[in-house]
């Protein structure tokens, strides 16, 4: 079946003379109204290293574009830049993007009525975004991740971005040079693209080629090369062929494509951040993703990739291995093999061709990394309506442990608190109030698990917040706890001193405090006021949903 040229009606005709002359004003002739006008969405800016290259990979879509008879008009969206607004107030904007790329899109693609869309992106906020708006619009649509890059080196070390951030809190406490820190920030990258790390951004890579909006492999592709540029094009020439056969969003997004990206983000030891993302983009695609969802999944996924931060593999191996096909494969009988992605072939038939180049990165079911997914979610007393964390990154010493609280109200106070020595091993830092309302924005924590890991307490003291945490976080580092504080959850009476019980075996998280002793607590108790007054936070903390809801925003 053939799809419907929008565009027909906004541009052809004689009574669309003025929106013809417009757009010749930029350039355009009467041939190219006549074909499909396709969407080119970007995230290119100078000032990132996922989005830098960006611009020539835009071009690389449009050519494949025109040499399939289509006419390519490019916009840009935006990237709020997770990794630097870290530990800043600049990262309560970062989750709040995610919806606004979803709605810039929607208003340009309506607005122009284009006929199908090529979203390029890279971060962790903008393709679970883009991945938003194809549901919302259901056009045809195909994705095409920025990449990362290989690890740097420095001194035969390889420097991922946690290499980085833990270098800050080993200089403060006199164990690593300034110099030596410097040698980590200046080789950190040695092209564009995502540092070769299992960061939300590079997940998101991976989760959307496995939900089957991407190309095969081009998930994994390195930013900039010639492999990259190559996919780019084909993706240009494809959107052509899914526009003829009216090859929809909707028919991609199931329930069984989701399952199937879960398994696969869980599978490589992707960040926490999915489990937000994938509620938020299921619901946008009418599907009922949830924390439990995510608890039966885990359970009979293994872990069969070691991406750092937890193992010693860069995305960029992954690739290398096979890439996302050769995940899948891997995970046969766990896979649904029907579902339809834009190659045109089933997940099935991708499956079926894939090959696993390296059996040392890509593990068999019989001999997994773990024998469960690298997504944990814990319920309890204190997490009553769940909480995420990261299992693949938890030492086993600490997936057992009682610890007495030091509690916080904001992630600076207990990066604070760490470099300034105040933090014994053995103990339970607890950060509130950076919830999706009570940050608002929900910030990422590294610059605390970071903290952590350079005092050299990553294997003694837990950290509990309702806040998230990035890819690149490792440790016993708990996040999403909801509800948040500022909603009233048990956070908000946690007390210095109070034993939390953390129990991963059980997936179990409870503050060991007597009933009677919280309802005098509660009673007692009045909410903080909110940090932001006026602008787009106020509106976001007003009406943002909670984290096991995906955060999104009201319809």
């Amino acid at each position: 079946m053939e799809a419907e040229v929008r565009s027909d009606k906004q541009y052809l005709g004689v009574e669309r003379s003025l929106q013809r002359a417009w757009a010749k004003g930029a350039g355009l002739i009467d041939e190219e109204f006549e074909r499909p006008m396709i969407a080119v969405v970007n995230t290119y800016q100078d000032f990132s290293p996922e989005n830098f290259h960006l611009r020539q990979v835009g071009d690389a879509v449009k050519a494949g574009i025109r040499m399939a008879g289509g006419t390519p008009c490019e916009f840009n969206t935006f990237h709020v830049t997770d990794s630097e607004t870290f530990a800043s107030v600049g990262m309560r904007y970062v989750l709040p993007s995610r919806d606004l790329v979803a709605d810039m899109i929607e208003l340009m693609v309506e607005g122009h009525r284009f006929d199908a869309m090529v979203l390029i992106g890279s971060g962790d906020k903008v393709m679970p975004g883009m991945v938003m708006a194809a549901a919302r619009l259901d056009v045809p649509a195909i994705m095409l991740y920025g990449g990362p890059t290989k690890a740097g080196i420095y001194k035969r070390r390889k420097v991922f971005l946690e290499t980085v951030y833990d270098g800050v809190g080993e200089h403060l406490l006199g164990m690593l040079t300034r110099e030596d820190l410097k040698g980590l920030e200046d080789n950190h990258f040695p092209f564009c693209g995502a540092s070769d790390t299992a960061t939300s951004g590079n997940t998101a890579g991976i989760y959307t080629e496995a939900l089957g909006l991407a190309l095969p492999h081009s998930g994994t592709y390195p930013a900039g090369s010639n492999y990259q540029l190559r996919a780019a094009k084909h993706a240009g020439m494809r959107i052509m062929g899914l526009l003829e056969n009216d090859l929809r969003p909707s028919r991609i997004l199931t329930q069984e494509a989701f399952e199937n990206a879960m398994r696969v983000g869980m599978a490589v030891g992707g960040s926490t951040n999915m489990v937000l993302h994938m509620i938020a983009m299921a619901k946008e695609a009418g599907v009922e993703v949830s924390f439990d969802t995510w608890d039966r999944l885990s359970r009979d996924t293994p872990t069969l990739v070691a991406l750092a931060p937890s193992g010693p593999w860069g995305v960029t191996d992954l690739g290398e291995a096979g890439g996302v096909p050769a995940v899948m494969r891997a995970l046969d009988g766990l896979i649904h093999p029907m579902t339809s992605t834009v190659s045109g072939r089933t997940t099935g038939e991708l499956m079926r061709n894939a090959v696993i180049e390296n059996a040392e990165c890509v593990h068999g079911q019989h001999h997994p990394v773990a024998a469960e997914g690298s997504i944990y979610i814990l319920k309890g007393s204190l997490a009553p309506g769940g909480a995420v964390v990261k299992a693949s990154g938890v030492a086993r010493a600490m997936w057992n442990a009682v610890l007495p609280a030091r509690v916080f109200e904001d992630e600076e106070s207990a990066i604070d608190a760490v470099r300034g020595n105040a933090i014994p091993p053995g103990t339970c830092i607890v950060i509130r109030n950076e919830g999706t309302r009570g940050g608002p924005g929900m910030r990422e924590m590294l610059g605390a698990t970071s903290a952590l890991m350079g005092a050299g307490l990553g294997n003694s003291c837990a950290l509990v917040t309702d806040g998230r945490f990035s890819g690149a976080t490792h440790g016993p580092a708990i996040g999403y706890v909801t509800p948040e504080a500022v909603r009233g959850g048990p956070i908000a009476l946690v007390e210095d001193g109070d034993p939390v019980r953390i129990d991963l075996s059980n997936r179990k998280l409870d503050l060991e405090v007597d009933a009677e002793v919280l309802s005098e607590r509660q009673r007692r108790h009045s909410p903080r006021p909110p940090r932001i007054e006026r602008g787009y936070l106020k509106h976001y903390a007003e009406h943002v949903a909670p984290a096991s809801e995906g955060a999104v925003m009201p319809r």
